[in-house]
């Protein structure tokens, strides 16, 4: 059954206007993995597109190199999220963005994944209090103080980085944190690795 959206004209012509303003990589990105049209840069139908707008709360684009791919050309930034406030799970991984600051938007995410990335900094997910899952597994990140106040994760995945501390992970994640794999960093040293389990009671393991 076709699902229609009651839509007034200028909401509709804010959603067309925000389809125009996008970049190619996301227009060809949205195309192949929401509205299955293949890396086309056309524009959707009304229906649909208000559909990404308003209604989605869940979105997964895979880069290339991914095993389950639905995006062939990696994206290298964030802006085509916006305005999907909505959002309560993202993935998009296997791509190239470097940095992550416009998330900051995005306070409704429970459930985050930003693996196999190129990503050298979490600064932008400091709002994100409701984050129970972080993936940022082989990245380029060399800290993890940004998710200082995000104490309601349960699952941290940040192997495969260039960590060098885990300031960041406090006594507070300790009450919800069950799974937080950190190893292998291959410069992060015994010494801290034993602060952290001693002084914030989280047991740092490898995966």
């Amino acid at each position: 059954m076709q699902i229609i959206v009651k839509t007034a004209p200028e909401e509709l012509l804010r959603a067309r206007k925000w389809w125009n303003d996008l970049e190619m990589q996301w227009k060809m990105a949205y195309n192949e993995a929401v509205f299955g049209a293949g890396p086309t840069l056309a524009p959707p139908a009304d229906d649909p597109l208000m559909m990404l707008l308003i209604g989605v709360d869940t979105l997964r684009l895979a880069g290339p190199t991914a095993f389950n791919s639905n995006v062939s050309t990696p994206l290298t930034n964030l802006s085509g999220l916006l305005p999907l406030y909505n959002l309560k799970y993202l993935s998009i991984t296997h791509m190239k963005l470097r940095e992550v600051r416009s998330l900051r938007h995005f306070t409704k995410l429970e459930h985050l994944f930003l693996n196999e990335n190129q990503i050298e900094s979490l600064h932008g997910i400091e709002p994100l209090v409701h984050l129970k899952e972080l993936y940022v597994q082989h990245n380029q990140l060399r800290d993890l103080k940004p998710i200082h106040k995000l104490t309601r994760l349960e699952t941290l995945y940040a192997s495969g980085n260039q960590l060098t501390s885990l300031q960041g992970l406090t006594p507070a994640h300790a009450d919800h944190m069950r799974r937080c794999y950190v190893l292998p960093n291959e410069e992060l040293r015994d010494r801290e690795i034993l602060r952290v389990q001693q002084e914030a009671g989280i047991i740092c393991r490898r995966g």
